[in-house]
């Protein structure tokens, strides 16, 4: 199904970006960070700010004290609250003005707050983390509260930002951010003072949208890439108005506009069909994969099981991953239930996920069918995890298809694949700055404690820049925070993805070593490494130990706890004859080796060409050595996208950073970029 322009221009107006503040209501109101079971912070002057009538006084009353305010003539008034001590008791925050009711705000906590940013793991929520129901049956802790900001990008900077205050209870928890909530349970048990987690993530999104435009700027090549993502958002409108139109003129003159439904092709998607002459495929993969030579109408439809417990979810949800540049249809035991209905700006490339009513499903045996339009065998199913993949709650099925072609369109030569239009499908979200002025400017100046940060996966096509580039953002939210350099402490990518045969380069491993560098180089921040709780799924469930990695970094530098907090870090190496010794930092009580010998560990010698090497640890030191480089230079360790089964940490249980010896510039920046 194709959209007209008008549908199209009516979709746009209802997605575009927001442009303009917020307007002042008729009475005092908060800003919407302030409400019921909010946290202040503890022990600094606590700025509160909200909108009135122009020149109207406003009062704040909290904790016996009032405070007053004449609304300037845009309307904005701020008050700051003394500095208070922690305090669990539950207390009311009253404003007022000078007509109409009181606004009051109830169960108001001080304690430390703490804004957990960056993309979906920082966001993923504790139901969908490693086996959550223990941890969400303990969840007995009311002075712990999080906020979650609402999505919002914006080219300009606003004012609001929309979200609730939630405590933590087995009810509310499962919702709560894993991470944020595993690193504020184990502040909370250790300080005992009231914790707020504010989460500001949004999947999917590259550092520079959470970096102020004037930053990037001083960025050279970044700033002028931004100016260009920029100047491509507002012109979307216009480019994607012209798409559609281009678009089906080219799929005119070439013979691939989507056809009805064959006659010979009608009740292909019947539970009962008999199946026989259908190829059996598995996915992810292309049409060309499945022996097809040109683009034409495919189906692909298979059986599976729902227990009865999977029909009390409201939807059987069926997500066809990265289907693109193609159109579907897609039909459950017979039943037509969805279809690609194209929305801009990214029409019919991007990720589908259908969530059909369970009414169409049944306990036991289910048929899924899906009917594909696709002008070129070069399209398929691609996806990173599982190809395509119907499930109810959590239960998965398998790759494993069956699969036969309606009709075939003619073979399209290489220019005519050039010359196909393409939809500007830049994703707000991912515009330079534009998560900065949509859910960062309208926190400040907020009075937080600190900030942990989860992100970089969108990030790995372009390693090389990611020092400078969350320097910059540190640098500079700290700047304009105005609360001087409050902690920031960075998670270190997790393994994802499958592990490589032999030694290589790799974008994952790269951010990870900027995301070191900025550890070591920029004051007050920590590193909270994750090179062994991933999955090859780039959204590891186990943010356990990922929050309490976290936690350890802030109850060592924020607090001054005597733990251990960093696992070791590679200092140093001298080559020994044909062998290298390395030696690190953080190794009090030594080096281990988890279930095995060392692993992971790769030697070069002035060719530049790694092959995996022996490794043993000696004292504090580990020793590297291969009969194939009998004069090294330089040694790499888990320098991989996915180094499974690495099994190096310290005596504290705490893992080694990956790390190289070698500076060799980069050949060209390498990886793929993900949620």
């Amino acid at each position: 199904m194709r959209m007209s322009i008008q549908q199209f221009f009516v979709l746009m107006a209802s997605a575009s970006l927001s442009l303009l503040p917020m307007a002042a209501d008729a009475r005092p109101i908060p800003a919407g960070m302030f409400g019921d079971h909010a946290v202040l912070q503890r022990e600094c002057v606590v700025p509160v700010w909200g909108m009135a009538d122009a020149g109207e006084k406003v009062t704040v009353s909290f904790g016996g004290k009032d405070f007053t305010v004449v609304a300037g003539p845009d309307g904005q008034w701020r008050v700051q609250f003394d500095s208070m001590p922690a305090s669990s008791e539950p207390r009311d925050m009253v404003i007022r003005g000078e007509s109409g009711e009181p606004v009051t705000l109830t169960d108001i906590l001080v304690g430390d707050v703490w804004l957990c940013s960056g993309q979906s793991n920082m966001g993923w929520n504790v139901e969908s983390s490693l086996n959550p129901a223990e941890d969400i049956a303990t969840a007995n802790y009311p002075a712990l509260r999080q906020f979650r900001a609402a999505e919002r990008s914006s080219l300009t900077p606003v004012s609001e930002v929309k979200g609730n205050w939630e405590r933590c209870s087995p009810q509310t928890v499962g919702k709560f951010s894993g991470v944020g909530y595993f690193f504020a349970r184990e502040l909370h048990k250790d300080l005992d003072v009231p914790i707020g987690i504010f989460i500001s993530a949004v999947g999917a999104t590259p550092a520079e949208a959470w970096t102020r435009l004037e930053a990037l700027q001083k960025l050279p090549d970044i700033g002028q890439r931004a100016a260009a993502e920029i100047a491509k958002i507002q012109s979307q409108q216009e480019d994607n108005r012209r798409f559609l139109v281009e678009r089906a003129a080219w799929e005119e003159k070439h013979g691939v506009t989507p056809p009805p439904v064959a006659e010979a092709a009608k009740g292909w998607a019947a539970p009962d069909l008999d199946t026989g002459d259908w190829q059996a495929v598995t996915f992810p993969g292309q049409w060309k994969n499945f022996g097809l030579k040109s683009g034409g109408v495919f189906w692909i439809r298979k059986e599976f099981d729902l227990p009865a417990e999977a029909l009390k979810h409201p939807h059987i949800i069926i997500g066809l991953n990265w289907a693109s540049e193609q159109y579907d249809t897609v039909f459950l035991n017979g039943e037509k239930v969805a279809e690609l209905v194209e929305k801009p700006p990214t029409f019919y490339t991007a990720q589908r996920t259908y969530y059909v009513p369970v009414r169409f499903a049944k306990p036991g045996r289910n048929v899924v069918a899906v009917r594909f339009v696709a002008a070129t065998e070069h399209t398929g199913m691609h996806q990173w995890g599982k190809g395509v993949f119907p499930f109810a709650g959590l239960k998965d099925i398998d790759n494993h298809w069956l699969m036969k072609v309606e009709s075939t369109f003619p073979r399209l030569p290489s220019e005519a694949l050039a010359s196909r239009p393409k939809p500007n499908g830049l994703n707000s979200r991912a515009v330079s700055s534009s998560l900065y002025n949509g859910m960062i400017v309208p926190l400040m100046p907020m009075a937080i404690k600190g900030v942990i940060w989860y992100q970089g996966e969108s990030n790995v096509t372009r390693p090389k820049e990611y020092r400078d580039l969350l320097s910059a953002l540190i640098e500079d939210w700290r700047e304009r925070w105005g609360q001087g350099d409050f902690p920031f402490y960075i998670v270190q990518l997790a393994n994802y993805y499958g592990a490589p045969k032999e030694p290589a380069d790799s974008g994952v491993a790269r951010v990870r070593e900027g995301q070191l560098q900025v550890a070591q180089n920029v004051p007050g921040t920590g590193l909270a490494v994750a090179i062994d709780i991933g999955e090859e799924s780039i959204h590891p469930r186990n943010k356990q130990d990922v929050g309490k990695r976290l936690a350890l970094q802030a109850l060592h530098h924020t607090y001054g706890r005597a733990v251990t907090c960093n696992g070791p870090i590679y200092r140093g190496m001298a080559v020994e004859g044909d062998t290298v010794r390395l030696s690190f930092d953080h190794v009090a009580g030594g080096l281990i080796a988890k279930n095995g010998p060392l692993t992971w560990f790769a030697i070069a010698g002035d060719d530049k060409k790694f092959v995996w090497a022996d490794a043993k640890i000696d004292g504090e030191t580990v020793v590297v050595t291969s009969s194939q480089v009998p004069e090294p230079v330089a040694v790499r360790f888990a320098w991989a996208d996915n180094p499974e089964g690495f099994n190096l940490y310290n005596a504290a249980g705490l893992p080694m950073s990956p790390f190289r010896t070698d500076d060799w510039p980069v050949s060209g920046d390498s990886g793929k970029s993900q949620p």
